[in-house]
This record gives C-alpha cells, sequence and structure tokens, in this order.
C-alpha cells in the first residue's frame, strides 16, 4: 500500500561504458524499491563488476539504505554499507561503477498528495491484467516485462508494486487479440482504448503500453495546484479562453499538450458549440455543447471541412500533423474565433515552422509570406509545455504572435513582454 511517505528523489549517474555516464532522477513512490544488477529490481544498473543489490525503503518514520545480499560494492558517504544505514538529505551513495544523490526535502510534495493509493491484487494474472484495463485513473499503463509496471496518474509516472506471475501469460494476452506472434504490434479493444506492443526478437520480454481515453479532466486551478502553471500564466489562459484568442499547444510526446486542451475546452462558455475532431477517440471532453468526431479512414483534412457545415462557434482538432494544418487556420479565418489545437514541437518557434512545413508540404501553397501572414492572423497564442526529468509537467512559456513585419512572424512573451522575431531568434541560436 501506498502509504504517507516524506518526498524522496533519486540522483542517478549511471555508467553506460568507461567514458560515458547517463543522468536518472527517480521520485520514490512507495515505500521499498529495489536498485540493482539484476532484471528483478526495480530499478535496473549495469553490472561492470560484482552483482549489487540495494533497497531504499521507508521504516521507523525515516528512509533507509539496505544491503540485503551484503555486498562489498554498496557504500554511503564513502563508508561501506554492511546491512543497513539510515539516508539524510545530501548523502551520497555508491552502486558498483554507479552513483546515487539522496534528495529528502520537506517542501517537495507529499507523495500521498498524488491522492493514489495502490492496493494489494491478490488474484492471479487474470485479474491483474483486468484491473489495468479498467481502471479509470490511469492515462496510460506501460507494462516492461512481467516484473515491472508504471502507471501514469495525474502526469506522473509511478512505479507500481504489481507482478505478472507468469511471462506467458502476457504473450498468450496479446496473441488472443492479434494473430501476430512477434515484432511490433498494434490493436484497439474498444473506441477508447489503443494497446502497443513488442515481442521479440525486437524486445527480450514482452513490452506493452496501454493507452486510454482521458475521463478525468483537470480545471485550470487544479493543474495550478499540481505546479502544472503559475497563477499568473493559470489566470493568463482564462482570460485568453473567455476573449477567444486562437491557441496552439506545442511539446514533445507525453507533455500533457491532451491534458490541457481539456482543461482549456472546460472554461469554453457552455452556450459556445464545439467541433472537436480527432484522428482516433482518446478523451471524453468536458463542455455540455462538444460534438466530438473521430475523423478514421475520412482524414482529418476532410472532416475538418465538413465540421464547417455543422454550425461551430470553435473548432478543436486534437493534432495537427498535415494539410489539415491550412484548412484549421482557414477555419479560423473564416469566424471561428478561439479555435485551439496542438502539435509536436520544442518550442514555440519551432512549432511555428512546423505549421509553415506542413503547409508546404501538402502543396496548398508554396509562398511562404502569405503563410506566415496566415500564421500572423489567426493564431494567437502558443503554449509550449515540458515534461522534467522527474517526469512533472509543466507549462514552459506562453507565447503571444503580435504580427509580422518583413516577412518575420513577431513573438511577444505576454508576461515578461519581452518581443523577439522568429528569424533573428534562430540566427542568434546559430552562432
Amino acid at each position: 500500500m501506498l502509504t504517507k511517505l516524506p518526498p524522496l528523489l533519486l540522483h542517478i549517474q549511471e555508467k553506460i561504458s568507461n567514458a560515458d555516464r547517463r543522468a536518472r532522477k527517480i521520485r520514490v513512490t512507495a515505500d521499498s524499491v529495489t536498485i540493482g544488477s539484476s532484471r528483478d529490481a526495480d530499478v535496473e544498473l549495469i553490472q561492470f563488476h560484482l552483482p549489487f543489490l540495494a533497497e531504499i525503503k521507508f521504516a521507523r518514520s525515516k528512509w533507509w539504505i539496505l544491503n540485503p545480499k551484503k555486498s562489498d560494492n554498496i557504500r554511503i558517504n564513502g563508508r561501506l554499507v554492511e546491512l543497513d544505514h539510515p539516508l539524510e538529505h545530501g548523502d551520497l551513495v555508491l552502486l558498483d561503477s554507479h552513483s546515487l544523490q539522496i534528495e529528502v526535502e520537506e517542501d517537495l510534495p507529499q507523495v500521498q498528495n498524488l491522492g493514489f493509493q495502490f492496493q494489494a491484487i491478490s488474484g492471479d494474472d487474470t485479474e491483474l491484467w483486468n484491473y489495468l484495463v479498467s481502471e479509470k485513473q490511469f492515462d496510460e499503463i506501460l507494462i516492461n516485462g512481467p516484473d515491472q509496471i508504471y502507471v501514469d496518474y495525474q502526469g506522473s509516472l509511478l512505479l507500481s508494486p504489481w507482478k505478472f506471475q507468469n511471462e506467458s501469460f502476457l504473450f498468450e494476452t496479446i496473441q488472443s487479440y492479434t494473430k501476430k506472434t512477434s515484432g511490433w504490434l498494434s490493436w484497439r479493444l474498444d473506441r477508447r482504448l489503443r494497446i502497443q506492443a513488442a515481442l521479440p526478437p525486437v524486445v527480450e520480454h514482452p513490452h506493452i503500453c496501454i493507452r486510454k481515453a482521458r475521463q478525468n479532466v483537470f480545471t485550470l486551478d487544479e493543474l495550478q495546484n499540481s505546479d502544472f502553471g503559475s497563477e499568473v500564466e493559470i489566470e493568463f489562459l482564462k482570460s485568453a479562453v473567455k476573449s477567444r484568442q486562437s491557441i496552439l499547444i506545442s511539446g514533445a510526446t507525453s507533455t500533457g499538450k491532451t491534458v490541457l486542451l481539456r482543461s482549456l475546452v472546460e472554461q469554453i462558455p457552455a452556450e459556445q458549440r464545439l467541433v472537436i475532431i480527432e484522428e482516433e477517440s482518446e478523451t471524453d471532453w468536458p463542455h455540455p455543447h462538444a460534438v466530438a468526431m473521430e475523423s478514421g479512414s475520412f482524414g482529418l483534412k476532410q472532416s475538418l471541412k465538413e465540421s464547417l457545415r455543422m454550425r461551430p462557434d470553435r473548432i478543436i482538432v486534437s493534432e495537427i500533423r498535415g494539410d489539415e494544418a491550412y484548412y484549421f487556420l482557414q477555419a479560423i479565418n473564416t469566424g471561428h474565433l478561439g479555435s485551439m489545437t496542438t502539435i509536436h514541437a520544442n518550442a514555440a518557434r519551432e512549432a511555428l515552422y512546423r505549421l509553415e512545413n506542413l503547409i508546404l508540404g501538402s502543396g496548398i501553397s508554396s509562398n511562404l509570406n502569405y503563410i506566415r501572414a496566415q500564421l500572423a492572423q489567426t493564431i494567437n497564442l502558443v503554449v509550449q509545455l515540458n515534461r522534467e526529468t522527474d517526469g512533472k509537467r509543466k507549462i514552459e512559456s506562453i507565447t503571444r504572435i503580435t504580427g509580422i513585419q518583413q516577412g518575420v512572424i513577431l513573438l511577444s512573451d505576454p508576461i515578461g513582454q519581452e518581443t523577439s522575431g522568429i528569424r533573428q531568434d534562430i540566427l542568434r541560436a546559430q552562432k
């Protein structure tokens, strides 16, 4: 069970080779986590010398490091851990050739504030599978072989205490849904449940990603309370939605783009009619007058064109990835102010360049100045999201498009009021 634990972060410098190290940051969300050279460990590290296994455990009101196998290569602050040793903030632990810095901070969010407690599952593998598939509080479930199951809960990736008893169960379950027995597999159980799997020889053990249609919507205030955005940023976004500014949400994979989009949709006045277009249905939308459409074989472009005949006040496109980019801009231009979408990009300026390239690649227009003028006229804000090393999702920046000058889209920080041109910023970055 997940109990009230002082927040603990493990900063791992993992040795990859004699010349290379990899930084990892792990937030401990259970009262025990094992770190070792065996694949049975919760966190597996490369063995360079002798096998090792350490356990980080919460007991007697404090965190401890345990040396269950009495290894000679587990040390804390230079001293051998013979059996166990209490952990304090700033301690340096050496595991074989790897280092681990301990961070225990009272001002970090308490683990129990995540609002989820792992329940004991005493049944067989079938019961565990059915629970994972049906539990509505998880956005994603990552099964890394039978012994490691992560769940994505409210934007935090939590290592669960659950394990499958038999690896063969995973093979049999996958094969019950699809005829393929090796390599990459992808299928949907229903309209709101998508599964991606990898089987040998692509991987050593079966790996499964279960992605669910999101049913829990977080208000903007709740996102603020979870440090997704500051009070100033959240209040600014509320005002932007109310004033019908068109918003582009940008970020890499799993940065919370759909989470924020849902929260913004929830802010739209109930009397306004929304048409929401997704390639595949991945979420339930929190609005009383929303028409959710799955484009499927029709394609996003055709669905977008047809949706204009359904009398929408605003159009929401779950993700722009092709020539529908042009038609989305045209929809805003024809009076559908306050429309919103998301795009995969690592910065605000990169998101705009990606939109440019999608339109250029479609062949609809080859006039770059015209495309940039359309962007400057239709998109008001770019909200850039980021996922930090501990898995927390955050607003990285909010950028306003203020106009265009000599073919350069002008950007400003509506909070910091720092104005820059896209082209100049790129040139500065290349110097």
